[in-house]
């Protein structure tokens, strides 16, 4: 009793993945993958950076319309203030007219807001803020004051007197000196502010011109590897299968490396090699059908015309024999070997099977 094969047929296990660099060298799936990989760092790295240099310049033009500005305006406004209180000093002490305390008292108010303005928008400069008002409260303090009680007491010669002698100026110029010193400070963070929003937009405009190179470069680097990767090795498929459509089943299909191009070559080569055995096959076909023609027009040859001229011939024979009886004995076996001939003919064509055409 046979043995009976119970084993399952196994499944053929699937390719394993070629690792990424050999993708990346054979494969023009991996090819591409890797240059869109690049084009996409790229344009993200440059992206990074023109995001980056837009948050820049907009942070310094932030900083510059939101704090810097109004504190150069404030720092102007409260030097205009000081400027209002020392003349109006100057007009009351000569005069001894009250309306020309009015800018010394409207002032007032102003300078303590512009001072509180200018603390809130330049936090950072509390040390040069508070030398300004330490100066001013001097001047406060030690002329403008004493020299607006003294002419209020009367004592207007003495008051005059000091008011052309420039009491107090010197209180008053340095109060001037560390106004403007508060003012370049600020002027200086302006100008570090425009530095950095103009690097800023130079730096945007470095990474828009990045681009607009790295597009174009792309560009002549894609159409080149199109050429090289795509156009190239399909032209050169493209040949081969048309050599073979041609009916050039000899020539070979080239194989460029890439995978997805091997497959389709390796296809054509198939249905090529299919097309070959097909087409011998076909033609043993035809030998074999033309031979059992010619086998089957032998064969009706041999039926209509030997057959029919040898049963003539055995009947003339014989005839001749009933005729000449001398002549019987050596008739008889020419008859009957006529006879043997017509049966031997009679049993290759009918009673035999057809012959089998040899073997090529």
């Amino acid at each position: 009793m046979d043995r009976v094969d119970d084993r399952r047929p196994t499944t053929p296990a699937e390719p394993r993945r070629p690792p990424w660099w050999q993708e990346l060298k054979g494969s023009l799936r991996g090819r591409m993958r890797a240059l869109v990989l690049v084009v996409l760092v790229a344009l993200f790295g440059l992206l990074a950076v023109a995001v980056g240099s837009m948050a820049q310049a907009s942070a310094a033009d932030q900083v510059m319309m939101q704090r810097i500005g109004p504190a150069l305006t404030s720092v102007e406004r409260l030097q205009t203030a000081y400027v209002d209180q020392e003349t109006g000093l100057r007009g009351y002490l000569l005069t001894g007219e009250d309306g020309f305390l009015d800018p010394f008292t409207a002032a007032a108010p102003r300078i303590a807001a512009e001072q509180n303005l200018l603390g809130t928008l330049v936090p950072e400069l509390a040390g040069s803020l508070a030398a300004v008002a330490v100066a001013y409260d001097n001047w406060s303090a030690n002329a403008a004051r004493p020299l607006i009680d003294l002419r209020r007491a009367g004592e207007a010669g003495q008051a005059s007197a000091l008011a052309a002698q420039d009491a107090g100026k010197g209180q008053f110029d340095v109060l001037r000196q560390r106004v403007d010193a508060l003012r370049a400070q600020i002027s200086g963070e302006a100008d570090a502010a425009g530095a950095a929003s103009s690097s800023a937009r130079q730096r945007l405009f470095g990474v828009l011109a990045a681009v607009a190179a790295l597009g174009i470069a792309l560009g002549v680097v894609a159409m080149r590897f199109q050429r090289r990767w795509v156009l190239a090795p399909l032209t050169r498929l493209g040949d081969d299968v048309a050599a073979v459509a041609g009916g050039d089943y000899a020539h070979p299909i080239r194989d460029d490396g890439l995978r997805e191009l091997a497959t389709v070559g390796r296809g054509v080569a198939t249905m090529r090699d299919r097309l070959t055995a097909h087409a011998a096959e076909t033609a043993r076909t035809e030998r074999l059908r033309a031979r059992a023609d010619q086998a089957e027009r032998m064969a009706d040859t041999l039926r209509r015309d030997v057959i029919v001229e040898l049963s003539s011939l055995t009947l003339t024979v014989t005839a001749v024999a009933g005729r000449h009886p001398r002549a019987a004995p050596e008739l008889h076996p020419v008859v009957r070997r006529l006879d043997l001939v017509i049966a031997a003919i009679r049993a290759a064509i009918f009673g035999s099977a057809e012959p089998s055409p040899p073997r090529e």
